[in-house]
This record gives C-alpha cells, structure tokens and sequence, in this order.
C-alpha cells in the first residue's frame, strides 16, 4: 500500500496510538496533517500545534475537530487567513457569541455567511414543567 495513503488512514482511525499521531502531525502531506486535525483522538496539545500550522485546510480541520476546546476556537475566529474565518462562519455548532464575532468581520463574505448562520441556528423550545 501507497504511505500517503496508509498514513492517510491512520491519520483519521481513532484507534491509532498518540504516539503516531504525533508523527503523522508532521507529515509533509497537508491533507495526512489535516486528518490528525480532525481526528477525536487527537490530543489538546496535537490540536494546539496543529492551530498554526501554515496550510489553512489543516486549521480548518482543527476547528471542525469535535474536542476542539472553545479557547482555541476563539484564536481560530481571528485567523489571518480569510478562508479559516469562512469555514468557521458556516459551523452551526460554533457558539452563537462566536458567531456574532464574525458576523462584524472585515470580510463580507465572512460577515454575511456568519449573519446567515446565526439565522439558521435550530431554536429548540424549552420543555413544560411537568404538572
């Protein structure tokens, strides 16, 4: 089997060691990257290294990661890539406050989705108290 695709695959597999999940955080392919990113089983400080690596699309991934802790959501928000704060602008399970952020982007396009999200955030109504 290819590497890339075999590291491809480990990359995304949550019963992959921490210890090769750390190796596999530095690959030299962005999408392998990417993958560990996205991975539940990747560690906090796996998540915090991958916040600043230079490819955008492993940023993004680290945002979409559903362990991703909300302090580090609140960095990604700022990011100085356009294409970061879009991807975030567009998550209905991004916190509303965060949402709102980005709804005053300098971007309009970040700005605009941001607004659209916020429209579209299910409000579920609350339960009756029982009787």
């Amino acid at each position: 089997m290819n590497t890339f695709i075999k590291d491809y695959l480990q990359a995304g597999n949550i019963n992959t060691p921490s210890t090769k999940l750390t190796r596999l955080a530095h690959s030299r392919h962005a999408r392998v990257r990417s993958r560990v990113a996205e991975n539940p089983a990747s560690s906090l400080a796996l998540l915090l290294a991958l916040s600043v690596d230079p490819v955008a699309d492993v940023r993004i991934a680290v945002a979409a990661n559903p362990k991703v802790p909300r302090a580090l959501l609140v960095y990604l928000v700022t990011d100085e890539n356009v294409d970061v704060r879009y991807a975030l602008a567009e998550d209905l399970n991004l916190a509303p406050t965060l949402l709102q952020k980005l709804s005053s982007d300098t971007n309009p396009y970040v700005a605009e989705r941001a607004k659209k999200t916020l429209q579209n955030i299910p409000v579920f109504p609350r339960r009756k108290k029982a009787a």
